[in-house]
């Protein structure tokens, strides 16, 4: 049948369809258009069929279909399965779906003739996708030996793959000197996959003198160039880009209108959330589910949550994102009871929950101090296979440490085999929090024993812990680690555990010590501890010295001031209490009242 015109032209009529739905993001369609019909009748396709079947199975990640395609296409006689394109759409095909063997196999199988400049391109791009730099750039040397000039597009498939790693880094920028060496730097796509690439580097000052270099700036451009700047939470530069946006008629997309609403909610100001809203919904782009998420978290992040919720509801079909935005909004609001009613509305609605949504419900349990609402959000955790999820196994320890269950928070801690710091943390902070500091720092000993190197939280932890049980030779020494050993600047929490620790014990002149060490501006906050330890442990001779150090650093307190006066005056110093009394009304101090509260409905 297929040697007739009839057959013939029966086959040209279902290639433009197939073609067509494949051109108009119908992938399914052309699937089934192939699978369904042209098959049906007994014809087999050709050349022109084939590359719009190997780009569909690429865009639906289908790579068994896929290597059916290919198998369709060989069987479809030599012709149709030595031809270039069809071999460099199969090839794509593979690159895509993830199999990149079989992408380089059928690469390599191709006669060097009959490897175009797309096929080049796709195997390149296949590699830079899988930041597989070294790769890609020899592909791209060979192709340079074929004979074979590369393009832009070329150069945007290696530089897409050179991120954060330095030895990535210097090769996309002799990357981008070639591509100004050989005129291709005029190429916006290369411009801003060079963008992109320095952004992905943090470098963000070559990043903007790029960026203010390129005339004809695409959305892709600013876009980049504002993710730049969020990367390191500069909210502020986000907004003057957009500004400038407005400014040169700039079009707008979904991104950027993204970019904005995370530096709004970096920014925490709600009006300036509601005018973000208002752009959004100007744009119409308020129905699409990633920019509703935004928005919902936005609004979270502001303290707003009725503004989240009434943007949650304005969304028809609510998917897991949505659901879980809205959950983590009423979790950082501080209504962590809400939180799990809309959990429960989440499942009632049939709606699966993801790794972030049971993160967000166990925060909620943590923050309820409810272990049998997390039992349960541990029976999800199961029912979902994610027992093994390191950052799930995080939540959990953290959730029962919290709620008071540190045996089961310990228990599910033995069970995960590659801890990272995170989970050795939560555990330390379970047992600091739960007044077992013992246990905090036999942990710490032998998370260090492991290999795995503490940050200046954990040292908080251990420090917190042996602040709660009164281990100041541990804490002496936790200390000392942290500084000599490990060269970490401690912050005010740090001294904070340590001031705290040592007046607790009596140890005054060690408190002293690290006082005079701490920095200047540090020192006002620790004025009413050191001297409240003092008069707790007996008052002597050297705290009138130490009052008379402490009162320079900020005089304009008066609580200060009546504090000192009150030691003072306990030293049979009575001229100088009385001076220091003075103070207030002298320099126009206003002594705080004390208050009181009565809790009712308890």
């Amino acid at each position: 049948m297929s040697d007739t015109a009839p057959a013939a032209a029966a086959l040209s009529h279902w290639n433009r369809l197939i073609q067509l739905a494949a051109a108009s993001g119908s992938y399914a369609d052309c699937l089934r258009l192939y699978a369904g019909s042209l098959l049906a009748v007994g014809l087999r396709g050709d050349a022109s069929t084939f590359p719009s079947l190997a780009k569909s199975c690429a865009k639906l990640r289908l790579p068994g279909l896929g290597r059916a395609v290919h198998a369709r296409a060989f069987l479809a006689g030599a012709a149709v399965s030595r031809d270039a394109f069809v071999r460099a759409s199969l090839v794509d095909m593979y690159a895509k779906c993830g199999r990149l063997p079989d992408a380089r196999r059928l690469f390599d199988e191709t006669p060097h003739s009959s490897r175009t400049l797309v096929a080049w391109n796709c195997m390149v791009s296949a590699y830079g996708r899988n930041s597989q730099v070294e790769e890609a750039v020899a592909v791209f040397n060979s192709m340079r030996r074929a004979g074979v000039g590369p393009s832009g597009s070329t150069l945007v498939g290696l530089l897409s793959g050179c991120a954060d790693p330095t030895s990535s880094r210097n090769i996309g920028v002799c990357l981008y000197g070639y591509s100004v060496k050989s005129g291709l730097d005029a190429d916006l796509l290369v411009s801003n996959s060079v963008l992109s690439m320095l952004v992905r580097g943090n470098q963000l000052d070559a990043a903007r003198s790029l960026f203010d270099c390129v005339k004809n700036k695409s959305v892709v451009t600013w876009s980049a160039m504002a993710s730049g700047y969020l990367q390191v939470k500069d909210c502020v530069k986000v907004f003057d880009l957009f500004r400038v946006m407005q400014a040169v008629d700039q079009s707008m997309d979904s991104v950027v209108l993204l970019n904005l609403t995370a530096a709004a909610a970096l920014f925490g100001n709600l009006l300036v959330a509601k005018g973000v809203h208002a752009l959004v919904i100007k744009g119409g782009f308020q129905c699409q589910d990633e920019l509703a998420a935004s928005l919902v978290n936005l609004y979270a992040r502001c303290g707003d949550p009725l503004a989240a919720k009434e943007v949650f509801d304005s969304v028809h079909c609510k998917n897991a994102v949505l659901w879980t935005s809205l959950l983590n909004g009423y979790v950082e609001c501080g209504y962590p009871d809400m939180a799990l009613e809309t959990f429960d509305a989440m499942l009632c609605a049939k709606v699966q929950p993801n790794k972030a949504t049971l993160l967000a419900v166990l925060s909620a349990c943590a923050n309820l101090g409810s272990p049998n609402l997390g039992q349960k959000v541990e029976e999800h955790v199961i029912a979902m296979g994610l027992q093994s999820d390191l950052q799930v196994s995080t939540g959990l320890v953290d959730m029962y440490c919290k709620c008071g269950s540190i045996q089961h928070a310990r228990k599910i801690f033995d069970n995960v085999s590659n801890r990272d710091l995170a989970i050795w943390s939560a555990m330390i902070n379970g047992y600091a929090c739960n007044g077992e500091g013992g246990e905090a720092v036999v942990l710490f000993s032998e998370m260090q024993n492991r290999g795995v190197r503490p940050d200046a939280i954990v040292f908080t932890h251990v420090l917190t812990a042996c602040n709660h049980s009164g281990l100041v030779d541990e804490g002496l020494n936790c200390f000392h680690s942290m500084t000599v050993e490990y060269g970490i600047k401690p912050s005010i929490e740090h001294y904070m555990c340590m001031m705290d620790l040592l007046c607790k014990a009596g140890h005054l002149s060690s408190a002293m010590k690290f006082f005079k060490e701490m920095p200047v501006h540090l020192r006002n906050q620790f004025l009413a501890p050191l001297i409240s330890a003092h008069r707790a442990h007996g008052v002597d001779s050297s705290i009138e010295f130490v009052s008379e150090e402490l009162l320079n650093l900020d005089s304009q307190d008066s609580g200060h001031c009546v504090l000192i006066s009150s030691m003072l005056s306990c030293l049979g110093e009575w001229n100088k209490a009385r001076n220091y009394r003075r103070l207030i009304s002298k320099q126009g101090l206003v002594k705080k009242p004390g208050w009181s509260c009565i809790e009712l409905g308890v």
